[in-house]
């Protein structure tokens, strides 16, 4: 059955995932934070510590920085930063401000290596909070392996040492847990509360159904792989610089790349939101979803619900510039247009940042385990863009 590692708070939605056959491990967030309020030692008070703790807090500051009223910063911010209206921390002492750039000065470590890394905000851990949480998963992990082997030594008392006996034994149990976790009907009380049930496509399906996922995003299996861009040694693809891009000679949607998202620090280059770009120069552009090699690699055990699902990519703080193309143009008919195997999609439902694609005949495109999707922007005389992270179908 699935395992679900949430770094969270604790509450019902987690609690309800574990009764209804989800194996759910939990690092709450706020016992976190009490354990470093509470155990991590102070860098003005203790001078002589190890470089994981040394100038990791300084006074009521964990590198650098506290909690504030600013979403922009994700409420988090450096002590410095604040302003005079009410927003410094009513704890912190006339020095609080110069020892919280100590430990602000140590957060990332990424020097000499990568001068000009970016992203390096207040609200973003640094190493040593990185490193906490790791150790505490570690301490997780070790225990886990230690209850495993007491329990092996039990199934060696009942079953004997052979290890193909044990290994045919621990099998029957993890399908009997496959099929409980199946035949047990999936917790849909939030996704219903939310109003997020469409017609023909219930929480059972989104819950439980199988899916493959089309994605640009790195780090991906199939990016790293070559499996979105079938490419035929296995190797990753780069994709193409959007602002240097041709016109696809093969008529494909091609993987891009925003170089302002890239770092010039080879050893960060590892997280990026890529997607696949329509222009409005290239006329139409096509995708086929899922892919030959996807569906190769990620093969089905239940029948296709031809439900197309289109996520896009998420501008910063939701702000896009004017040159994105919304989706709900396709609605409008008039910008933006977009077929399934040359029938047209005439709405969409929304789905968090992604978008159910429905035609004349509603939502399903057909029990077939392959689609081509096609892409049109229609507003001469502008660079305009859409942009597409994943395809999911259902």
């Amino acid at each position: 059955r699935p395992i679900l590692f949430s770094f969270d708070s604790f509450g019902d939605r987690f609690e309800s995932m574990g009764a209804g056959g989800t194996g759910t491990i939990l690092m709450d967030v706020n016992a976190l934070q009490k354990l470093r309020e509470h155990k991590m030692p102070d860098s003005n008070v203790v001078v002589h510590l190890p470089n994981a703790l040394r100038n990791f807090r300084c006074g009521v500051t964990f590198e650098g920085g506290v909690r504030c009223d600013d979403p922009m910063r994700n409420f988090l911010c450096y002590l410095e930063d604040f302003d005079d209206d009410g927003m410094m921390n009513e704890d912190a002492d006339s020095n609080a401000d110069a020892n919280a750039k100590v430990c602000r000065t140590n957060k990332f470590r990424t020097k000499p290596e990568c001068v000009d890394a970016r992203y390096q905000v207040s609200w973003h851990p640094g190493w040593k909070d990185h490193m906490l949480k790791g150790r505490l998963i570690g301490h997780f992990l070790i225990n886990s392996l230690e209850e495993a082997l007491f329990e092996l030594d039990q199934l060696k008392s009942e079953h004997g040492d052979d290890p193909n006996t044990l290994l045919n034994h621990l099998e029957r149990l993890e399908s009997r847990d496959a099929r409980t976790f199946r035949q047990k009907p999936a917790d849909s009380k939030v996704w219903d509360e939310d109003g997020a049930v469409f017609s023909g496509m219930d929480s059972a399906m989104v819950l439980r159904g199988e899916s493959i996922c089309h994605t640009a995003l790195l780090p991906s299996r199939s990016r790293m792989e070559g499996i979105t861009t079938e490419n035929e040694s296995g190797e990753f693809d780069k994709g193409v610089n959007q602002y240097l891009m041709e016109t696809p000679e093969d008529g494909l949607v091609p993987v891009a790349f925003d170089m302002n998202d890239r770092q010039r620090c080879q050893q960060l280059e590892v997280d990026h939101k890529d997607f696949f770009l329509v222009r409005e120069q290239d006329g139409w552009v096509s995708a086929i979803v899922p892919n030959n090699k996807e569906l190769e690699v990620y093969r089905r055990s239940t029948p296709v619900e031809g439900i197309i699902v289109l996520c896009l990519k998420i501008c910063p703080f939701n702000k896009c510039p004017d040159a994105y193309i919304s989706i709900d143009e396709v609605t409008r008919g008039t910008k933006l247009f977009i077929t399934v195997d040359g029938k047209p999609v005439t709405n969409v439902q929304k789905l968090d940042s992604c978008h159910i694609l429905e035609g004349e005949n509603g939502i399903r495109w057909g029990n077939k385990d392959q689609f081509v999707l096609q892409f049109r922007i229609k507003d001469p005389g502008t660079l305009n863009v859409f942009k597409i992270s994943s395809f999911v179908v259902f």
